[in-house]
């Protein structure tokens, strides 16, 4: 029996992984900890696994209404965006140091760490004291001369181009700067050694092993990497009780099979987001299953909506997936995934990071039409995405092509595997 330490900050979207490795950890009898912000405790605990107090969260100060033309226009926005990111920098400071103490502390304890890209800090210090430590991505970010990094799109930039574009982490050090420097981090031994200008992406690369918590059909293996990086496909697996809610078994006996709509936990653009996909819902005039959770979708007059709509704050992708025609989603990592597993066609309309990366990959591969940005879709537009995401022969058995070898990938148990075979060396 291991202690393993998993720290992940980010989305929901980069937790939910984390989650399905521990309970798979968990269960062959590891102890597992657990360091990610509070806004995600709950969903840390719904997988059977313990939180750690990280005190104070981050989803408050990012959906703050000063925030939101930042991530709506992230595509675009350029230098624009400095002043914005700068103030935001300023707020989430404190927090940031306070979580850096906590994976310190933490780390301490254990006996290997597994870490997302944004949690980079957690390998300088488990480095440091001989602890193993593994790097999970969602999506491709070793860099390659071949591919630009995933998060501008995935739009070739040429070899230069594509190789200079993961470079643009090491803007993530000199912004941290201060958090490194904050003196409860320097009382501790924690945040020193890290240089200002150091790559994220690029640090420590030789010393810590790479897992992939994405599919090699969706992102194949360039080549041309300086590390090995083990593509395991999906990390995926029900929760709760296995079942779906009364309310949507109910909904779902009624009448043909539904659309979904979600956009995950991209919190900016609500007013706007709930207009456009109410009206295009209208203009095509089937059924649909709306989430709104937090996904900047908000319809608080529910008992107004026509029969034709069942709104949810939670379904289980594994699930539902399966019994509906078409799913409309931001293009996350996770949610892509499981449109896919489940043989589904996509609409896909990404907002930032990675989504319209996978947008265009899924789009190559005939699963769905080429990407529009949620900013910029009209209610027509995605009247009419949804209706030949629901009728096109050629979507469908390409989706279909594609869920026969998502489901032969070997995911979360290929990872667990990788992780005793590092603890066991």
């Amino acid at each position: 029996m291991s202690r393993i330490l998993l720290v992940t900050f980010g989305t929901r979207g980069d937790v939910l992984p984390f989650c399905v490795l521990g309970a798979a950890l968990q269960a062959r009898g590891h102890v597992v900890r657990f360091v990610t912000v509070s806004d995600y405790h709950g969903t840390v605990r719904r997988f059977g696994l313990d939180p750690v107090d990280s005190g104070a969260g981050f989803e408050q100060v990012l959906d703050d209404p000063q925030h939101e033309a930042l991530f709506q226009n992230y595509f675009s926005a350029g230098l624009s965006a400095i002043p914005r990111l700068l103030a935001l920098r300023r707020t989430l400071l404190g927090r940031f140091s306070d979580l850096m103490l906590l994976t310190h502390e933490e780390v301490e304890r254990c006996d290997l760490v597994v870490f997302n890209p944004f949690a980079y800090f957690a390998a300088e210090t488990a480095l440091k004291q001989g602890i193993p430590a593994v790097r999970a991505m969602c999506q491709p970010l070793v860099p390659s001369w071949s591919e630009p990094l995933s998060i501008f799109g995935g739009r070739p930039l040429g070899r230069l181009g594509n190789r200079l574009s993961y470079e643009t982490f090491r803007m993530l050090s000199p912004l941290s700067a201060a958090a490194f420097a904050a003196p409860k981090l320097r009382a501790a031994g924690a945040g020193r050694g890290w240089r200002t200008f150091a790559n994220p992406l690029t640090a420590h690369l030789r010393r810590v092993r790479h897992l992939g918590a994405y599919s090699p059909a969706l992102s194949p293996d360039p080549g041309d990497l300086p590390v090995p990086v083990t593509a395991t496909g999906p990390w995926t697996q029900a929760i709760g009780n296995g079942a779906l809610q009364d309310y949507l078994e109910a909904f779902l006996a009624r009448g043909p099979a539904p659309v979904y709509v979600g956009f995950g936990s991209m919190l900016w653009g609500a007013e706007r987001n709930t207009a456009i996909v109410l009206k295009a819902l209208e203009i095509w005039g089937g059924r649909a299953i709306v989430n709104v959770g937090a996904g900047g979708l908000r319809l608080p007059d529910w008992a107004a909506l026509p029969p034709n709509l069942r709104v949810t704050s939670h379904a289980d992708h594994a699930l539902l997936f399966p019994r509906v025609r078409a799913v409309v989603h931001h293009g996350g990592a996770g949610t892509t995934a499981a449109a896919l597993r489940a043989g589904r066609p996509s609409v896909i309309l990404p907002l930032l990071g990675d989504q319209l990366y996978w947008g265009r990959r899924v789009a190559a591969l005939g699963a769905a039409e080429a990407p529009v940005q949620l900013r910029q879709v009209t209610a027509e537009d995605l009247a009419g995405r949804i209706a030949r995401a629901c009728s096109d022969a050629a979507m469908a058995n390409a989706a279909a092509r594609l869920s026969e070898i998502l489901m032969r990938e070997p995911g979360v148990s290929a990872a667990v595997d990788c992780v005793e075979a590092m603890i066991a060396a």
